[in-house]
């Protein structure tokens, strides 16, 4: 999937594509999705779910549908604007989880991006291990922090190793949508203006623990279309041979310069 979203307000083009893999499961239990409201503003969304029966996938949906409405209902461009649509996602999961035993469990984590177009703005907020990169330049210029067991044991300087990818229990959770987690969700505080060649990947934890960051920047430069650099990586993680391949989604969001007539 590709989108171009442009507008006569618009200080930037913006360029949008996404790719979704199983990876060697038997079902997808990830979602994502835009809402492009013009010169009201874009959010993009991903999510991946979990809690056994199938009900990862429902979690999954039901915060992605969440975000995206409720931004399209309200579309403010402001930090509590985030947070209520991530409390909005976790308010739709829990409502659900009560509904049936099987449900109980189930969880998602949350990533979300808000572009303000007319005034060259960005916004984010996270729950859980799937993850925001913001690259400048064609470098990683900042990534968001896991809410995760380990991420936890590394501020407490339990681990040596810096990189979560290679140590145990790398996948417990301390915070998500629905999730019993001590960790609150992530809401960056205030707006990073935006420069044209700027992009912004946002994946679940099957696209980054298969790729190291460096890879990440590789590809990017050696790719002229967003849905390019997205069917890279997937690829790439995909063929690795990982016989536990988690599913893996990726959408990522390009800044580019606005073309004139001049």
């Amino acid at each position: 999937m590709i989108a171009y979203l442009d507008g006569a307000d618009h200080r930037y083009s913006i360029q949008v594509a996404s790719a979704s893999h199983s990876g060697r499961r038997s079902s997808n239990e990830d979602a994502m999705g835009l809402m492009d409201l013009g010169a009201g503003g874009l959010c993009c969304t991903l999510a991946d779910g979990a809690g056994g029966h199938g009900h990862g996938e429902l979690a999954a949906q039901l915060t992605v549908q969440a975000v995206l409405e409720g931004f399209r209902e309200n579309p403010l461009f402001a930090p509590a604007s985030l947070a209520s649509l991530i409390s909005q996602a976790e308010h739709r999961v829990s409502g659900q989880q009560s509904t049936s035993a099987s449900r109980m469990h189930m969880s998602a984590t949350v990533v979300v991006l808000c572009i303000d177009p007319e005034q060259g703005r960005a916004l984010w907020a996270h729950w859980g291990d799937s993850r925001l990169y913001w690259f400048r330049a064609g470098r990683m210029h900042l990534r968001t922090e896991d809410h995760s067991l380990v991420q936890q044991l590394l501020h407490a300087g339990l681990y040596e190793e810096n990189d979560p990818r290679r140590l145990p229990n790398r996948n417990v959770l301390a915070g998500a949508i629905g999730a019993e987690g001590q960790v609150p969700p992530s809401i960056r505080a205030n707006a990073v203006a935006l420069e044209a060649g700027d992009v912004f990947l946002l994946c679940s934890d099957g696209l980054w623990e298969g790729m190291h960051e460096s890879e990440m920047e590789q590809l990017l430069t050696a790719s002229q279309r967003p849905d390019e650099w997205i069917q890279r990586m997937v690829g790439r993680v995909v063929s690795s041979g990982n016989p536990h391949q988690d599913n893996l989604s990726a959408l990522t969001v390009w800044i580019c310069p606005r073309e004139t007539n001049d």
